[in-house]
């Protein structure tokens, strides 16, 4: 159940996702930028569902929630790498090393696949997998935590080259700003991969500003994008939304619900919770 507000920018996401998945556009990000309240997390877990298709549906699927994860860089970054390479993802990978394995044996008068690239993916996933493995790290410092992390993001990164990726941030201003743009860019600057990162930021998020402006150059160049979303939430923004959720409501209605609540999150959570009659 979703506002219009709420749909628009679940339509432009889905238009993202179907050019990505059709492979005319590359990896891309995308920054769903609201104040906190806005229904954010509502698009998000819907988002799936809205533009997978009968026929064909999302997978692997990955989901972070920042306000999950711990506050603590190095466990964050952790926890992060572990989301990652969560069971899809390690399904595909496997499948991804098996082809190759196979397709790297010698044959008559033609040299090995491995000789044409697959050996970077392999020893990429290899790598990942094994960090993926360990329960820690030798050294927790900033930069190695970040780097499991990175580490991770070019696994689904290969992996999407075959399999189109769906990557769910919600709430990712609670990663740290350094490993949210490090896992983010190390998701989408591999020029053969199909991965879309749809992250949910706040107004004014130093995750975005970061993104954003690194992406004026480099490898990211051209690759971060925010959603066109409508951040009022005043109380005529608020009656709308009740009106619309609830139709059978009448005018007077509308209006207590209205003023009774503060938010768009909190004027879904009641549409859900009981009939407003």
């Amino acid at each position: 159940m979703l506002g219009e507000r709420q749909k628009e920018a679940a339509a432009e996401l889905a238009q993202w996702w179907d050019g990505i998945r059709q492979g005319d556009v590359g990896s891309h990000a995308v920054l769903l930028v609201g104040p906190e309240g806005w229904g954010r997390s509502t698009v998000l877990a819907q988002l799936p569902d809205i533009i997978s298709r009968a026929d064909a549906p999302i997978c692997p699927l990955v989901r972070i929630n920042g306000r999950s994860l711990p506050e603590e860089h190095g466990p964050q970054a952790l926890a992060v790498r572990d989301g990652l390479l969560g069971a899809e993802v390690r399904g595909q990978a496997a499948a991804l090393l098996c082809r190759g394995r196979l397709r790297g044996a010698p044959r008559m008068g033609v040299g090995s696949l491995l000789l044409s690239g697959i050996a970077g993916t392999i020893s990429l996933l290899v790598a990942g997998l094994a960090a993926a493995a360990k329960g820690s790290l030798a050294d927790d410092t900033p930069a190695d935590t970040n780097t499991a992390a990175a580490r991770a993001a070019r696994v689904v990164a290969a992996v999407s080259e075959s399999a189109p990726t769906l990557v769910v941030i919600d709430d990712a201003d609670y990663l740290e700003p350094s490993l949210a743009v490090t896992v983010i860019e190390n998701l989408i600057d591999q020029p053969d991969s199909q991965v879309l990162v749809v992250a949910a930021v706040d107004l004014g998020s130093d995750v975005a500003a970061a993104l954003t402006s690194r992406a004026r150059y480099g490898p990211t160049a051209g690759r971060v994008h925010r959603a066109d979303a409508d951040p009022r939430m005043g109380y005529q923004s608020r009656a709308e939304l009740v009106a619309e959720l609830n139709p059978h409501l009448t005018d007077a209605q509308v209006q207590r619900l209205a003023l009774e609540t503060r938010t768009f999150a909190e004027i879904f959570a009641a549409a859900r919770s009981q009939p407003m009659s």
